[in-house]
């Protein structure tokens, strides 16, 4: 199934934008795991690892929906890996003395 790259760049910015949305969300999901285990373990690397889980789990979906979009959208324009092969420089020959 082919689509316009107008509607992929589309579906590229709305995944972005609900990245955008997924990470605020996850900061404020970091905060109150880490509060949460503070308050429950009182030991400062179990609230580090619940915060880093927290937010690791609220964004991880939309990170990988954001990058699939992303990649199909340069996929459809031809840009960056799926672009043309850049030209490699020309060597410098060294000259004898």
């Amino acid at each position: 199934m082919t689509h316009e790259p107008d509607d992929l760049e589309r579906a590229s910015v709305i995944a972005d934008a609900e990245l955008a949305v997924a990470e605020h969300l996850g900061w404020v999901i970091a905060v109150l795991a880490g509060a949460a285990m503070q308050l429950a373990w009182a030991q400062w690397l179990v609230s580090a690892l619940a915060a880093a889980a927290g937010y690791g789990l609220a964004t991880f979906h939309y990170q990988r929906k954001a990058a699939k979009a992303e990649d199909a959208y340069h996929r459809a324009i031809g840009f960056g890996k799926y672009g043309p092969p850049r030209p490699r420089p020309a060597e410098k020959k060294n000259k004898p003395s």
